[in-house]
């Protein structure tokens, strides 16, 4: 049967005459349609026969899930005391709307996926008779974490969500094919843009972003055979981090070559999506008066609203032990004896806090660095320490400039105090990545930052700075504070000579240093700065009211003066590494690059990272996959050498070779 002819035979199941104009403007097909519907018995007269419907009953829809577990942050303030889907826009709530639109159109089984303040959404069980799913992970990931938590519900499905305004009721009882709706747009619009659709009318192409181009916009519709493959990929994948960040246009787009949609094309604003409160006050001018009703627009809610784009950054959810070759621990581990630390905890240590006159740890720091004490400060890690130096230091519009690829804590520091980051260029050499000091130097220049940072051993590509280059960036940027981020010193030069050198010689630079990565101390969160007496001075205003833990620091302390230890662990991490980049560099089509790190970074030529990635976890090795300049490279952190056996072996499974 046709798509007409199948449209003819809901209308009259239906007996919708909404659509029926439509379908007469070809009125010569509609008549033949018609009388093939008549001819095979699915249309007896004017009505629909037993067979009719028997044949349609095939194409019912099952259900409705509305997708309503977002924060909806551009909607602040109001979105901070409901979520979107709960707005009345002229004079109708808007998931009340449409589920009264399915309601209509005979979809009795609703389900709405609901988080942000998930109470408020409760009473539309007893209203409406829907069924309500938590997202427990809404804040956390895009909307696949919806559709997730619905997967059990997912079949003959609309998916739909909570915050759509439809002009005039789009649904059906009964779907032909699977669908997402597209409106129109002659502008520019930073949407997922249909851009090639086959003789069938199924999308094959879609992008983020364009002009004169239909756009995904409203309600798609998943069939059984459709639905079946997406829950396959999505539980297949799920385990991955950055499916769970994904949209579901995303997660389409990724599969697209088998997840075959029909673009639904639906006339202007027949479908309308509200980012903004603006843009809803734009359409109904009422809403202003709900807005009075439910906020008051007070100046610390107006405050709040000002960080409503702000993202916070999150480490990975790891639960494996085993494996475990993407986040840069020290697999070599730390020296035993800062674990005979613990065992000789007293009572004391846990109750009263360190306020002794002699700082053990900054002394001992102070004469392995050989550097004063008066140059050195103690925080909980040097993720704190960066966090400090930004959060005194930086005021809002000022520029950070920041090495790309890079470490993306720095961005989420800098937002979070409403300043701008720019970037300047690591680039792939012959055999590692490299400065491009030029860029940096052009660059601030350009932009004139408050801060400029500098990583070296730089993450994630390992590569290392010339201490030249260094100095020539802070000799000519007096106004700037460079910021070295040496979280995996001690791989490489340990001297401290330089670092000493420009403390003292220059009084806008201050370096970072973490115990997390060269002593294996991840978990007890040790990090420290080195820089000018006045600079310390000033970053200190931000340092914690008492000393960070001091369990922390006596282990600290005995790893700093374990050098015998920590020599050896330093050379065999170093032999490895270098093993490891040979073996790489044998397999054909993969290209590692020189490293002053513990962790190796490495370009696939001829192979899907992602995929690969996604192997490697399958047999329990992790590993991380990044970006740079729109191309994919993984980065692998060394361990011991039998676990780097593993790895080589896996990963010519992975590329079948």
């Amino acid at each position: 049967m046709t798509e007409l002819e199948f449209n003819i035979l809901r209308e009259f199941a239906e007996k919708n005459s909404n659509e029926l104009s439509e379908l007469v403007r070809t009125i010569s097909e509609y008549q033949m349609a018609y009388t093939q519907l008549t001819r095979e018995g699915y249309i007896d007269n004017t009505d629909v026969s037993a067979a009719g419907r028997n044949f349609l009953d095939k194409y019912k829809v099952d259900n409705a899930i509305i997708m309503a577990a977002g924060y909806s942050a551009r909607c602040m303030p109001l979105s901070n005391v409901m979520p979107k889907g709960l707005f009345r826009v002229k004079g109708e709530i808007l998931i009340e709307r449409e589920i009264e639109q399915l309601k209509q159109a005979g979809i009795s089984e609703i389900i709405v996926v609901t988080g942000f303040m998930h109470e408020k959404f409760e009473y539309l069980k007893e209203k409406y008779e829907v069924q309500i799913v938590n997202n427990p992970d809404y804040d956390k990931y895009n909307n696949m974490a919806s559709l997730y938590a619905a997967k059990d519900y997912i079949r003959n499905s609309y998916i739909l969500c909570s915050d759509n305004y439809y002009e005039e009721n789009v649904f059906h009882q009964y779907i032909y094919a699977p669908y997402y709706s597209c409106v129109y747009s002659e502008n520019y619009c930073d949407e997922f843009c249909v851009t090639k659709v086959d003789g069938e009318g199924n999308i094959e192409e879609i992008c983020r972003g364009g002009a004169r181009a239909w756009y995904t916009i409203g309600d798609a519709f998943f069939d059984m055979a459709f639905s079946e493959k997406f829950c396959k990929y999505m539980l297949d994948e799920w385990e991955d981090l950055q499916t769970r960040n994904m949209l579901m246009d995303d997660f389409h787009i990724r599969h697209i070559q088998d997840l075959k949609l029909k673009i639904r094309k639906r006339p202007e604003n027949s479908i309308l999506e509200f980012d903004t409160l603006e843009e809803i006050k734009a359409f109904d001018s009422s809403f202003q008066e709900f807005i009075n009703e439910n906020v008051d627009n007070n100046a610390v809610v107006q405050t709040f609203s000002k960080y409503a784009q702000v993202k916070s950054y999150h480490s990975v959810p790891t639960e494996q032990l085993s494996g475990r070759l993407h986040l840069n621990e020290n697999l070599f581990k730390p020296s035993p004896k800062c674990l005979d630390v613990l065992k000789n905890i007293t009572m004391e240590d846990l109750f009263l806090y360190d306020l002794s006159h002699k700082d053990r740890l900054l002394d001992t720091l102070s004469d392995s660095c050989g550097i004063s004490s008066n140059n050195i400060f103690v925080h909980n890690g040097s993720a704190e320490v960066i966090k400090s130096i930004f959060s005194i230091l930086l005021n809002e519009d000022d520029i950070v400039l920041i090495p790309a690829p890079g470490w993306s804590y720095y961005k989420s520091v800098a937002d979070a105090k409403f300043a701008k980051c720019m970037t300047y260029e690591v680039f792939e050499g012959e055999n590692s990545y490299q400065y491009n000091i030029t860029d940096l130097l052009e660059k601030a220049e350009q932009y004139r930052p408050k801060i400029i940072v500098i990583t070296s051993p730089h993450m994630p590509t390992g590569c290392e700075i010339d201490y030249e280059d260094i100095e020539k960036v802070v000799s000519s940027n007096s106004d700037s504070i460079i910021m070295v981020d040496e979280a995996y010193w001690g791989y490489g030069d340990d001297s401290n000579q330089f670092e000493k050198k420009m403390i003292t010689k220059y009084s806008n630079v201050v370096i970072t240093r973490t115990f997390s990565k060269f002593y294996g101390l991840a978990n007890i969160r040790i990090g420290y700065g080195l820089c000018s007496y006045p600079l310390r001075r000033t970053i200190g205003l931000d340092l914690p009211l008492f000393r960070a833990s001091g369990i922390s620091r006596e282990i600290a302390l005995t790893a700093v003066e374990d050098k015998k230890y920590y020599q050896k662990m330093k050379e065999e991490t170093n032999a490895v590494r270098g093993w490891f980049i040979r073996e790489l560099n044998e397999i054909s089509g993969v290209k590692a690059f020189c490293s002053g790190s513990n962790f190796v970074f490495i370009r696939l030529e001829n192979a899907d990272a992602d995929k690969v990635r996604a192997f490697m976890e399958e047999n329990n090795i992790l590993i991380r996959l990044f970006t740079d300049k729109d191309a994919l490279r993984l980065r692998i952190t060394v361990a011991p050498k039998d676990i780097m056996k593993r790895v080589i072996f896996q990963l010519k499974r992975a590329l079948n070779y």
